[in-house]
C-alpha cells in the first residue's frame, strides 16, 4: 500500500489587514507552512504590537472557530495549537479571519498570497512589509481608534510645545554658558507632570 503523500514544507506569504479602519493598517508576513494557528496568534499579536492581554481570540475558517481554550472561555472543537496552516481547510480557504478582544472587536482579514519554496537560511516568521501603526490594546475598537486619531489631528500639544519653547529660550539666552541654561531636569519634570 503506498504511503500518503506529504506536502513539502513551504513558506506562506500572508497579507493581514485590520478591518474597519481607513487608511488601511496591514502587514505582510512570511511564516512556515507548518505554523499552527496557535503560533499564528502569537505572530499576529507581535506584528500588530499587541501583548495578548485579552485572552479572547479566535480564527474563523469556513464558519468553524479555532482558538486556544481557557478556563471559563469559549469552547472550541479543536485547539488552535494543533491546527497547522498547511492543513487543507486553511489552504482551501486561502482567506480567513482572526478576531481579537471581543469587547473591542478587532478583526484581521488574513489572506494567503502565495506559497514560496522553503529556505532554511531565512529567519521566520518575519514581517516583510506593512503600513501604519496598529491601534493600542487600550483602544475600545475601530470607532474609538478613529475618534482618537481625529482628536490628535485637531488638538495641538500646546503644553508640550511651551516646555520646548522655554528650553530653547534658555539655550539661546545662555550664550554657550552651560550653567546659564539652568536645570534641564526641571523641564523634564514639567513635561512628565
Amino acid at each position: 500500500m503506498p504511503e500518503p503523500s506529504v506536502s513539502p514544507i513551504a513558506i506562506y506569504q500572508l497579507r493581514v489587514v485590520l478591518r474597519g479602519v481607513s487608511p488601511l493598517i496591514w502587514r505582510r508576513l512570511l511564516v512556515v507552512s507548518e505554523t499552527s494557528l496557535g503560533e499564528l496568534h502569537e505572530i499576529l499579536q507581535s506584528a500588530f504590537g499587541w501583548s495578548g492581554e485579552h485572552l479572547q481570540h479566535r480564527f474563523l475558517i469556513h464558519g468553524v472557530a479555532y482558538g486556544i481554550p481557557h478556563v471559563g472561555g469559549i469552547v472550541f472543537r479543536e485547539d488552535a495549537r494543533g491546527v497547522p496552516l498547511s492543513r487543507s481547510v486553511c489552504i482551501a480557504a486561502s482567506a480567513f479571519r482572526y478576531e481579537y478582544d471581543f469587547t473591542a472587536d478587532w478583526k484581521l482579514d488574513v489572506r494567503l498570497e502565495r506559497a514560496l519554496p522553503f529556505d532554511s537560511k531565512r529567519g521566520l516568521p518575519s514581517c516583510i512589509d506593512g503600513r501604519r501603526a496598529a491601534p493600542t490594546e487600550d483602544c475600545a475598537g475601530a470607532w474609538d481608534y478613529l475618534k482618537r486619531q481625529d482628536w490628535h489631528r485637531s488638538h495641538l500639544p500646546i503644553d508640550e510645545m511651551l516646555i520646548m519653547v522655554e528650553a530653547m529660550r534658555r539655550i539661546l539666552d545662555s550664550d554657550g554658558d552651560r550653567h546659564a541654561i539652568g536645570d534641564l531636569d526641571e523641564l523634564r519634570e514639567r513635561r512628565i507632570g
